[in-house]
């Protein structure tokens, strides 16, 4: 299952990044690393999730993750472009 959800979530916050840094100077290095630092942060927590018996109800883990990810893709791809 963790190399599955690797997987998933890794071409889901690329088409992300993708989007976010379309007519910016990033390598496809650059973005492939961004892409990799949340991946592991999403699946991290998932997998917390899950071994913890998953008691907690998602939805809370959500909103969570979206206060603590709200604008930090876009902010991440402006600090490797240095714009």
């Amino acid at each position: 299952i963790e190399n599955y959800l690797f997987r998933l979530t890794l071409d889901l916050i690329m088409g992300v990044v993708e989007e976010k840094s379309a007519g910016m100077n990033l390598s496809e290095e650059d973005k492939l690393f961004i892409a990799n630092f949340y991946k592991y942060s999403f699946v991290g927590v998932m997998l917390d999730w899950i071994k913890m018996g998953m008691k907690v109800d998602y939805q809370e883990i959500v909103d969570k993750m979206c206060l603590t990810l709200k604008g930090n893709v876009t902010n991440s791809i402006k600090n490797f472009s240095g714009q």
